[in-house]
């Protein structure tokens, strides 16, 4: 039964739907937040912030076709201040439905609201991979790749990570030649504790960029702290530490891996080192300082 009749409605229940909606829209609960929206337009119909709630909801939901739609109502009545923003997320949600030409008007309609420089050249950035699409030059949806790219970092702020493994899972089948999408999943298989998928998915991220130095970085962790593959986990430390030299952690966590080899004057070097880029480490003047504490009481007293 719809919270709000046709009638005249009265504007104490139009302000609880409204609560109603947004909350809904801020649980993700995308079907039941539409359905109250639409019920707010039914007395409303001009509320352009109703019409983008509904049409980032539809975007939620991943129907880019009937965002598209409430956004093009949104655009016709917003105000001014908000026609770059509508503009753009209509150009997204095209971009993402593989409508190009028609995202493609829709970007550059943002360029004539004067955005400022940063906003410019994220949309001339945008209109230059469309043009490339519609070329033939690159052959997937690389609008779409990005967006699903940047929910899946979303996801992963929140701690939602089996979320954001099924949506990189996707990408990889969409883009399996993208570094950042491998390197991702790992993160988040490290944090779902599968290690080994973890590891494999660094090894995929370095096969096409090896220069990728958290990559490499993040597998000596596992080598070192879950598979206590000592001599592994040196080796990506100092991979790490050569494409980086400025890489505090890198020469740190040399240092960690030397000691478990028992190359402790090679562990030293690399605290020395971590303290001359970060002097103020903390990490690496302990180790250092308990290092020397046993190597002098392992000494022989001298004779007075």
């Amino acid at each position: 039964m719809a919270d709000i009749p046709t009638s005249e409605a009265n504007p104490e229940r139009l302000d609880g739907a409204r609560v109603r909606a947004f909350k809904a829209m801020s649980e993700e609960q995308w079907g039941e937040a539409i359905n109250v929206f639409k019920e707010i337009l039914a007395q409303e119909p001009d509320s352009h912030v109703i019409l983008e709630a509904v049409a980032a909801c539809y975007d939620g939901m991943e129907d880019y076709l009937r965002a598209a739609e409430y956004y093009e109502k949104a655009l016709a009545i917003c105000p001014e201040a908000r026609r770059f923003d509508v503009s753009y997320r209509l150009g997204i949600a095209r971009g993402c439905a593989e409508r190009l030409e028609k995202a493609e008007v829709a970007f550059r309609d943002c360029l004539q609201f004067n955005p400022a420089d940063a906003k410019r050249q994220q949309v001339t950035a945008i209109l230059e991979l469309i043009r490339e699409m519609r070329e033939g030059t690159k052959k997937l949806n690389v609008i779409s790749v990005q967006v699903q790219l940047q929910r899946a970092f979303s996801d992963m702020e929140q701690d939602r990570y089996q979320l954001a493994a099924h949506r990189l899972e996707r990408l990889v089948e969409l883009d399996p030649e993208n570094a950042t999408i491998f390197y991702n999943l790992g993160v988040v298989y490290t944090f779902l504790k599968r290690e080994d998928e973890a590891l494999a998915c660094f090894s995929q991220c370095l096969n096409i960029n090896p220069d990728y130095v958290q990559a490499w970085y993040n597998m000596g962790q596992i080598a070192m702290i879950v598979k206590r593959d000592f001599s592994r986990a040196l080796h990506c430390f100092e991979q790490a530490a050569t494409i980086r030299p400025d890489y505090v952690s890198a020469h740190h966590q040399k240092g960690v891996a030397c000691e478990l080899l028992g190359d402790k004057e090679r562990a030293l070097k690399c605290w020395a080192r971590t303290l001359e880029l970060d002097p103020a480490n903390r990490q690496a003047q302990e180790n250092i300082d308990r290092m020397s504490e046993r190597t002098a009481k392992a000494s022989p007293a001298q004779p007075k």
